[in-house]
C-alpha cells in the first residue's frame, strides 16, 4: 500500500496553527508530540488538541520545550508582542505560507537608524535569496522551511 504525504495548510495565524503546522510538517502525531513535550501519556494527544485548538494557553517554560521538540527557533512560535519590531518579521514568514501570492518590499534609503532596523533589514535580505533559491527551485519546500523555522 503506497503511503502519500502533502503538506499541511497552515489555517491561521494563531499560536496554536502554527505549531500544528509544524508538528505535521515534521510527522509527528499529537500523541507523540504530547509525550515528547512531557504531558502525560493517557492525556498528551487532548492536551496537544487542545493548544492546537487554541483552548489552551502556552506557557513560557512549555514554549521553549515545544521549540526544542519542534526543533524550530522560539521566535517562530511565540505569542507575538507587538512592542517587538522583530516579532513583524516573523509575522511576514507565516503569513507567505498563509497567503503565497504575498508581496512585500523592503527598501533601504538610508543607512539603519537603530540595531533593531539593522536587524530587520538583515533578516529580510536574507529572506529575500532563500525565497529566490526556493522560487527557482534551487532548494526544496523542506529546506526553504527548515530554513524559516531554525534559521531566520
Amino acid at each position: 500500500m503506497a503511503v502519500y504525504y502533502s503538506r499541511p495548510k497552515l489555517k491561521s495565524l494563531s499560536q496554536g496553527d502554527r505549531i500544528a503546522f509544524v508538528r505535521q510538517l515534521i510527522r509527528i502525531s499529537q500523541q507523540e508530540f504530547g509525550e515528547r513535550i512531557g504531558m502525560p501519556p493517557v492525556h498528551a494527544r487532548a492536551l496537544v488538541c487542545r493548544i492546537e485548538k487554541h483552548d489552551r494557553n502556552v506557557k513560557p517554560d512549555r514554549l521553549e520545550t515545544i521549540s526544542t521538540v519542534l526543533n524550530v527557533n522560539a521566535a517562530m512560535l511565540k505569542r507575538w508582542d507587538f512592542e517587538d519590531p522583530l516579532d513583524l518579521f516573523y509575522q511576514l514568514l507565516w503569513v507567505e505560507e498563509l497567503c503565497p501570492d504575498f508581496s512585500f518590499r523592503h527598501t533601504i534609503r538610508v543607512r539603519p537608524q537603530n540595531i533593531t532596523h539593522e536587524q530587520l533589514s538583515n533578516k529580510y535580505e536574507a529572506w529575500k535569496e532563500m525565497r529566490k533559491k526556493y522560487r527557482d527551485m534551487k532548494i526544496t519546500f523542506e529546506e526553504y522551511w527548515e530554513w524559516k523555522l531554525t534559521k531566520a
